[in-house]
Parts: structure tokens; C-alpha cells; sequence
């Protein structure tokens, strides 16, 4: 009777090692081939980055985290291989997006080799996850072997544009599926995360249109409302409408009003300085800005950076790309005022041209040939 009750009692303790509280997100499973003791698991919380280590020994993972509310991470890996060296700094593999829901458990399985691709069980979310990533997970792993080989010494420049249409090929795919998840999926958290991520893979329009079909549960938790109050700014921000006014300080201390600028086309230039194609489009930029500056064309140009050294960085990029007219930038009173917000911007550079009587009449994302028509239409050669 007695060895009866003591294995009772081992049985309940480990039944209780092994279940899940409410508030608890475990990660197990088995990941062959991986050469380090830890993956990390990367995450924001409070506006903080963080990394958790998953503990890996002989081959099996072991991670528990307390949640009060899910998280969206990144599952990376520490393999050397799947780090590519490059000048100073490296370029880091793909990583893989999960959802940390309090009281579940994420089994995964993965061979090593064949990073980032995965099977994984465990919470609804990461479930609906899984349907996309056996198509998508092993698209990454092609391209990203494609980079290995771009980045290896003695490969020829054809043979590099080779590989990098290659890849495109491959990234297109990979769109392509993601788009036929989100529209298949109009009950999954996962496709409306995914829809979020993708705003400038769509037209506004369609953009709402598909929205609009995800179940009302979903529009009306945090991140639907979020998407919906984006939305509602993106379509004051269209086309047509007025542009919203704003009042920012330069970087000499002036007051700056878009309204006092009524009478003038305002042409708007969203960058950072870490946006190399903000930075590779400024030259042509100074060309617009020197051609119609007589004519009745102002260029105001609304940065965006990070760091606690962010207006030491701006000025010196201003500098370095020699731009002599107004320079905003928006973390500055960003409080009180986020023009990059108020212009739903959630791609750089965008650049907004705005006419003498305040309307909208262009905003291009990434290019500026749009930007260049209307002007010659307005102000001729």
C-alpha cells in the first residue's frame, strides 16, 4: 500500500512539472543538427527589446515563460552557419514569427540543416501559423542558401544578378502565398497579423476590402482596432483629400506650418538615415528641389530615427547628403505631434505632393517617377 501511494505521488509531481499554468507559454521539442546550447527567442514588451534563451540540450528544448496577454517573437537561431559575414557586420538568417499565447504548450521539430523550416502543434494561433509556413518556411531556407552563395569568394558579378533574380523569383512566391492565406483565412488571428505586415502589397482599396472580410471578434481585439485606426488615417491621407496640417520646429528652431505654406506645392520626403533607398533617392531629390524651387515648389523633408543619439544622426546625414532646405524631424515633439502617423507612412522613403490648395495630388512610395510627372505637368520643363 505504501509503494502504492509514493508512485502516486511521483506520478502527480511530475504531472505537475509537466502541466501549464494559465499564465504560462511553454516551448518543447526536439531540434537535430544544432550546433549551440541555446535558441533565442526575441520579443518587445513595455517598448523593450528582449531575448529569452530556449535551452536546448541533446537535441530537446526547453522554454517557459509567465504572460499576462500573448506576444508576438521571433524564434532565432545562434548557428554560425545561418549568419552570414559581410564587411564589419553580418547578415542575419530568417527567423521565425510565433505567437506566445498564455496556457499553451509549442511543440516543435526541426532539423537543423534545413533551418528556418519547421512542424510545430500547440495554441489555435501558432496552429493557423503552421498551415502557411509548409509553404513558405521552405521558400525561406531556398533563398536564403542563395544569399550563402551570392556571399561566397570568387562568384562573378553575373553570377550574383543570377542569384538575386533567383531569389526575387522566390520572395514573389512567397508573397504570393502569404496573400492566399490572408484571403483564405478570414477567421485566423495569424492572416490578420500577417495583413498588417503587408499594407504596401496592396492598393488602399483592397487593402479594405479584405479587412473588412476577417470576423468582427478579430477586428475588435487590439490589433484589429490598431489596423482600423490606420485605416481610417490612410484614407484621410489618400489621394484627394486634404492634407492634414502640422506644426514641427526645424532644425534651426523655426516654427513650421504646413498651412503657412497654402499658395505653394509642398512636397513632403519621409526618410531616415538608415533607409539606403531614402539616402540613394536625395540626389535626385536636390535636382526636383534646384529645378522648381522658383516656380512655387517647397520641400520639407520629415525624418525618422532611432537611438538616443537620433538628432546627432540626422544633422550628420544632412549634412553628408548636402540638403540645404527644411528639415524636420518627427521624434521631435513627436508627442504632441507625429506627422509621420498623421500621413498613415509605413514605408520609406514616401514622398506626399501636395497642391497650392492643400490637397493631396501624389504620394509615391519608393519611387519618384509619379512625382516627377505632376510636376512637369504643373510647372512644365
Amino acid at each position: 500500500m505504501m509503494k502504492v501511494i509514493i508512485l502516486l505521488g511521483i506520478v502527480a509531481l511530475l504531472a505537475g512539472c509537466n502541466s501549464i499554468q494559465k499564465d504560462e507559454f511553454v516551448i518543447t521539442g526536439t531540434i537535430s543538427s544544432y550546433p549551440k546550447e541555446i535558441l533565442i527567442c526575441a520579443y518587445q514588451k513595455d517598448g523593450n527589446f528582449v531575448l529569452d534563451t530556449i535551452r536546448v540540450e541533446n537535441g530537446k528544448l526547453s522554454y517557459r515563460k509567465k504572460l499576462q496577454e500573448p506576444i508576438v517573437a521571433s524564434l532565432v537561431s545562434r548557428d554560425p552557419h545561418n549568419i552570414i559575414p559581410s564587411g564589419m557586420g553580418v547578415v542575419p538568417g530568417p527567423s521565425v514569427t510565433l505567437f506566445m499565447e498564455p496556457g499553451t504548450k509549442l511543440e516543435i521539430s526541426m532539423d537543423n540543416t534545413r533551418w528556418p523550416e519547421l512542424q510545430w502543434k500547440g495554441g489555435a494561433w501558432n496552429n493557423d501559423l503552421m498551415k502557411l509556413y509548409v509553404k513558405t518556411l521552405p521558400l525561406e531556407y531556398e533563398m536564403f542558401e542563395l544569399l550563402h552563395r551570392s556571399y561566397a569568394s570568387g562568384i562573378t558579378e553575373d553570377e550574383q544578378v543570377a542569384l538575386g533574380e533567383q531569389r526575387m523569383a522566390l520572395a514573389e512566391k512567397e508573397k504570393e502565398e502569404k496573400i492566399s492565406f490572408i484571403k483564405g483565412n478570414p477567421s485566423s488571428y495569424a492572416a490578420m497579423y500577417f495583413l498588417n505586415g503587408m499594407r504596401n502589397d496592396f492598393t488602399l482599396k483592397d487593402y479594405v476590402a479584405i479587412f473588412a472580410t476577417f470576423d468582427q471578434s478579430l477586428r475588435e481585439m487590439p490589433l484589429g482596432k490598431e489596423m482600423q485606426g490606420a485605416i481610417d488615417i490612410a484614407l484621410r491621407t489618400e489621394v484627394g483629400a486634404i492634407a492634414p496640417d502640422f506644426e514641427k520646429v526645424d532644425k534651426d528652431g523655426n516654427t513650421i506650418r504646413l498651412s503657412d505654406y497654402r499658395g505653394k506645392y509642398v512636397l513632403l520626403d519621409f526618410w531616415g538615415s538608415w533607409c539606403s533607398p531614402c539616402r540613394d533617392s536625395h540626389p535626385h531629390l536636390k535636382e526636383v528641389e534646384a529645378k522648381y524651387r522658383d516656380k512655387g515648389l517647397v520641400v520639407i523633408n520629415v525624418a525618422t530615427e532611432n537611438g538616443s543619439k537620433a538628432r546627432e544622426i540626422w544633422l550628420q546625414a544632412i549634412e553628408e547628403d548636402g540638403m540645404t532646405w527644411t528639415q524636420i524631424l518627427n521624434n521631435e515633439g513627436k508627442d504632441k505631434c507625429d506627422v509621420v502617423k498623421d500621413y498613415a507612412i509605413t514605408a520609406f522613403p514616401t514622398k506626399v505632393l501636395i497642391d497650392d490648395k492643400g490637397k493631396i495630388v501624389v504620394r509615391a512610395v519608393g519611387e519618384s517617377e509619379p512625382i516627377d510627372a505632376k510636376l512637369q505637368e504643373v510647372f512644365g520643363e
